[in-house]
């Protein structure tokens, strides 16, 4: 297979991209609307399940704090809390139907093309295996001629796909799976260095603190939902922000940015939920988890 390798009995060359506008995942819900409506309803179920472990009083030996720290602790109520959650989140969907007004329809129609192009990058780099593996010194014509003479291997091949099969396989495993991990792998370190450096400014500079950040901390004992309780320029700027430099220092497309902000958003209540859990899958794509939001949410936290 090279440049010319075929799909469909076609060769790259003879793909036209009849593009086209991408269908919507759900009929009658353009992407775009469903991108906004993600976020929103990840947080809300994920802090439902939460207040369910709180009312019912369960995993309790993993809750860090009793209902009493709570209220006892919170220079805010939880009604306030949740205004100024609404709030947030609000004037965060407003500001992403503004920009969905300018922003181009995704479309659909090149991923042939796309996976032929990996599909002869697999098989190059096959062949440099060969090649590689003759000039160490292989006998790869005698190996191949060996190996054919096993019964097992024989069996196995006859029943193996064609070549060019295989690297279609690869290919499309390529393009539709590993190269989406990555960006979002990517995403969430762009995503995360942008919080830290924009975080340290605020607790580094008392201005900042006063009149952006405090807010938040007005939460001494967090709670799931109460994560996104932010002053509400600071959580454009903040949360926003990292969600514009993720997507568009990676190029994810807008199905992928839901992946991402339905991450993002089940994290930021998995972070604040208040309870320590050792088996919380989400604290495996980051270093830090509910443990370490506790101890900065604390007087005497990390600052």
């Amino acid at each position: 297979m090279n440049s010319t390798a075929t799909i469909g009995g076609k060769s790259s060359a003879a793909f036209q991209d009849a593009l086209r506008p991408r269908p919507p995942l759900i009929a009658g819900i353009s992407d775009y609307s469903l991108s906004l409506i993600i976020p929103v309803v990840t947080h809300w179920l994920t802090a439902a399940v939460y207040e369910i472990f709180q009312h019912f009083g369960l995993f309790q030996g993993y809750r860090i704090h009793s209902s009493e720290e709570e209220m006892a602790k919170n220079t805010v109520s939880r009604r306030e809390c949740l205004r100024g959650v609404l709030l947030v989140q609000v004037l965060q969907t407003g500001l992403g139907i503004a920009l969905g007004v300018t922003s181009e329809v995704e479309m659909t129609g090149h991923e042939d093309r796309d996976i032929i192009i990996w599909a002869s990058r697999v098989h190059a780099v096959g062949q440099m295996i060969l090649t590689f593996l003759s000039s160490s010194g292989v006998n790869v014509r005698a190996l191949i001629a060996t190996l054919s003479r096993s019964a097992l291997v024989t069996a196995l091949v006859a029943s193996a796909p064609a070549e060019h099969e295989v690297e279609l396989w690869a290919a499309k495993l390529i393009y539709y799976g590993l190269i989406p991990a990555l960006r979002l792998y990517a995403a969430l370190w762009l995503a995360d260095t942008w919080v830290f450096f924009i975080h340290r400014a605020e607790h580094s500079n008392k201005w900042l603190y006063r009149k952006f950040h405090a807010r938040h901390h007005e939460l001494y004992v967090p709670y799931s939902w109460g994560g996104i309780y932010d002053q509400p320029v600071e959580s454009l700027f903040l949360s926003v922000g990292a969600f514009v430099v993720a997507v568009m220092g990676t190029g994810m497309s807008l199905r992928e940015s839901m992946v991402f902000s339905a991450f993002s958003s089940a994290k930021a209540c998995t972070d604040h939920g208040g309870y320590r859990f050792p088996w919380n899958p989400m604290d495996l794509f980051t270093t830090v988890g509910a443990d370490y939001h506790d101890k900065h949410h604390q007087r005497w936290g990390y600052k």
